[in-house]
């Protein structure tokens, strides 16, 4: 198979990371999702905790997925040398030999010259994702959708600052799928089959 670089992008709460690590094991690839924070971070000389708007807080627990989730998305990533070092890293990683995958961090736009690169965006309706995140972090319906929608404006404004795109456009994406049609097995085939059609031998 010809070397790929798959970028996935996501609305918040489709369960996107798990589609990207059955991705990763099936395809036998490296999976770069929040070490992409830390290497940029390093690089740029930038802390790489998060800012918790307080406005939000209704409970400890809601406090921890808020900051866990927001990773990389404290004011400090909001610089020029922040996002020059975040091209860079991903450039890097990319031009290795290696075949591999981005998760999020605007990669499908910093590599948007690449032509090995597939970019895909998952997405969910929103009851869907409301019911995965109630269940899968003990919330009620109402934290778990006000947390979508914190996470989601943060991802939003991050990629808007960096291309000055809308995250969710048609726009250099070349996949997009509803997780809740397919889960997530059925939504990593489906993309391992147009890898194979693409960059199969």
């Amino acid at each position: 198979m010809k070397k790929f670089i798959i970028t996935i992008s996501r609305e918040f709460g489709c369960n996107a990371r798990e589609v990207g690590h059955i991705l990763a094991s099936k395809l036998d690839v490296p999976f770069y999702d929040r070490d992409l924070v830390d290497m940029t971070a390093q690089r740029a000389g930038i802390s790489s905790d998060s800012f918790i708007d307080s406005e939000m807080l209704l409970d400890r627990h809601l406090k921890e997925l808020l900051k866990a989730f927001s990773y990389g998305s404290s004011t400090s990533f909001y610089s020029e040398k922040a996002v020059m070092a975040q091209v860079d890293v991903i450039r890097e990683l990319a031009d290795r030999k290696q075949s591999c995958i981005f998760f999020g961090r605007c990669s499908d736009y910093i590599l948007r010259e690449y032509p090995n690169c597939l970019n895909i965006f998952l997405y969910s309706p929103l009851d869907h994702r409301i019911k995965h995140m109630s269940e899968a972090y003990d919330l009620t319906e109402a934290a778990a959708a006000k947390l979508i929608k914190r996470v989601d404006l943060q991802r939003h404004n991050y990629y808007k600052y960096v291309t000055g795109k809308n995250r969710g456009d048609r726009d250099n994406k070349h996949i997009m799928l509803d997780v809740s049609n397919f889960g997530c097995e059925g939504t990593a085939d489906i993309i391992i089959s147009a890898v194979n059609r693409k960059y199969g031998e």
